[in-house]
């Protein structure tokens, strides 16, 4: 593995994809707001091919935006390909969650072959698991404000949406 496959370029790239992913979240909601949750994941390949998802209610299992737009992807394009990148409005979880389904977003990262994660929101209430200390792969979070800001917001209705649960 080299050191230019961990590196993340383009960011104003991936901050317009980042937008695009808030504005599907917002027309995510509208149409079903108890099975579409607030985050929002793609996968950018080495093609330019992005596939995107939000998070999804599953038997009131919560789907995370980064697992579904993984199988997404394989199910539309094919095997994840290394080099393609994760991008995500709130950085991927690492702790045990009771309503998620299956492992923890940094886990399944891990297993697979992306080594990049470009992130609109970083959450701190992750950045201390184990897990998370032995990731595998460069995480960045966007350095233009606004879009932390947008992203924070969809966080932060998502942590509420939770708490009331």
């Amino acid at each position: 593995m080299r050191s230019s496959d961990f590196k993340i370029h383009d960011h104003e790239k991936l901050d317009n994809i980042l937008v695009e992913l808030c504005e599907l979240i917002i027309n995510k909601q509208k149409e079903d707001p108890d099975f579409y949750g607030m985050v929002a994941a793609c996968v950018l390949d080495n093609q330019n091919r992005v596939v995107k998802s939000t998070s999804q209610n599953m038997n009131d299992k919560w789907v995370h935006a980064e697992r579904a737009a993984m199988l997404k992807y394989e199910h539309e394009v094919g095997p994840l390909e290394e080099g393609s990148i994760i991008i995500t409005t709130l950085s991927p979880c690492s702790k045990k969650m009771e309503d998620r389904y299956k492992e923890s977003c940094t886990s399944i990262i891990n297993e697979s072959p992306i080594r990049k994660v470009y992130c609109g929101y970083s959450d701190p209430t992750q950045d201390d698991s184990e897990n998370y200390k032995h990731k595998k792969f460069h995480i960045e979070t966007s350095r233009n404000e606004k879009i932390n800001e947008l992203c924070k917001e969809r966080s932060e209705e998502h942590t509420s949406e939770l708490q009331s649960h």
